[in-house]
């Protein structure tokens, strides 16, 4: 009896330090003892939305999983920003900060153009998972985006391109630069294997070269030409389209005031 007693007592010794500890465990801190948390603003909203949608994606955040991250109620978030579309606002600013843009070099206009629109698609598609589709929310006019849109104007105006055909090809460029990086983003996302594009470009090829020239005539005929290049390839092809047919393009006029 002494030896079951004695069990028994240290089995009820062992199972309340374990309570012990659980609840230790669960219970919630004093906040005398947590660090105090930094002091919430739009900066520092805007820096954790950035570190969540760099890691995650932009899919990924929400308001709540932003108020998450910063230790705070969602309601809390309202009194510095008005809503999820200017957070969206912000954020795609913001995530444009990252992306250089240099003085205007004439020589080499075109050269600097093509490099800048690909810094700009690696930003959105590869930095920032996702970022393109909040461009497509709103007209960005964030000083960022305002940099990138003055350092694009510079240069097709150094390379001949007329002010009316400028002005409309910020808009006609950033919608290309934006297509392109949103298809990547989606593709890196849906499609981890580095594989895929290729093997989809080929099952294209097959399905184009299957194809009868009696209904499809035009399709047959251009079938390489269709599926021809890399995709860098084809989007440094795209933006020299655009730009050619602004400088070839007559403007003015066109568009009413």
């Amino acid at each position: 009896m002494f030896v079951t007693n004695t069990v028994r007592n240290e089995q009820r010794s062992c199972q309340a330090a374990k309570l012990r500890r659980v609840s230790e465990e669960v219970a919630p801190r004093s906040r005398r003892d947590r660090p105090a948390k930094p002091a919430l603003s739009r900066e520092a909203i805007v820096d954790v939305a950035l570190a969540i949608a760099r890691e995650e994606g932009v899919d990924a955040l929400s308001m709540r999983r932003l108020a998450q991250a910063l230790d705070t109620g969602p309601a809390s978030l309202y009194v510095y920003v008005a809503n999820q579309a200017e957070l969206w606002e912000l954020l795609f600013d913001a995530a444009l900060g990252s992306v250089e843009t240099e003085p205007t070099d004439p020589p080499r206009w075109r050269e600097q153009l093509h490099a800048l629109a690909g810094r700009v698609v690696h930003t959105m598609a590869v930095e920032f998972p996702g970022m393109a589709r909040l461009a497509m929310t709103h007209i960005p006019v964030g000083d960022n985006s305002l940099r990138i849109a003055e350092s694009m104007l510079s240069m097709l105006r150094a390379g001949g391109v007329g002010d009316e055909a400028a002005g409309y090809a910020i808009d006609l460029m950033t919608t290309y630069v934006n297509a392109i990086a949103y298809e990547q983003s989606i593709y890196a996302t849906l499609y981890k294997d580095p594989e895929h594009t290729e093997r989809e470009v080929a099952r294209i090829a097959e399905r184009f070269s299957g194809l009868s020239p009696e209904r499809y005539p035009s399709i047959a005929a251009l079938a390489e030409q269709m599926t021809a290049g890399d995709g860098d390839e084809r989007f440094a092809l795209g933006l020299d389209i655009i730009v050619n047919g602004l400088l070839a393009t007559p403007t003015e006029g066109r568009l009413t005031r």
